[in-house]
């Protein structure tokens, strides 16, 4: 099987350090990355007409929207963009959509997004 191709990702993380990580990570991965400190300016970005394919966003973080308010925007008005949430906490609703848990290793979050990623069938 063999990998997906690269995609342009949404990355939506409130934590400057844990954000740069990713996106390195993400970019070691082949993938475009576009980053946001908040659920906020990603959906500036969205409503502006911006078309990511893929949005990883944490669930907690301050303000509106949060990353599980974001996914439920996307699947509303873009239903083809995927979504990968991610958090450190266990107890927070995930709303079916499948989520990392941190602390989680370069090579989980490409395990997640090949998952995410791969063709239907």
């Amino acid at each position: 099987m063999s990998a997906p191709a690269p995609v342009h990702v949404f990355l939506v993380e409130d934590h400057a350090a844990l954000r740069g990580i990713l996106e390195r990570s993400l970019r070691l991965l082949g993938h475009e990355v576009t980053t946001f400190a908040s659920g906020r300016e990603a959906l500036e970005a969205l409503t502006a007409g911006a078309a990511p394919d893929l949005v990883l966003s944490d669930i907690r973080m301050p303000g509106s929207p949060d990353g599980l308010e974001l996914a439920h925007w996307l699947r509303a008005h873009r239903p083809r963009t995927r979504v990968l949430l991610q958090s450190g906490y266990s107890d927070v609703p995930t709303g079916g959509y499948p989520v990392l848990r941190k602390p989680f290793t370069p090579a989980e979050l490409a395990d997640a997004l090949d998952a995410l990623l791969a063709p239907a069938g």
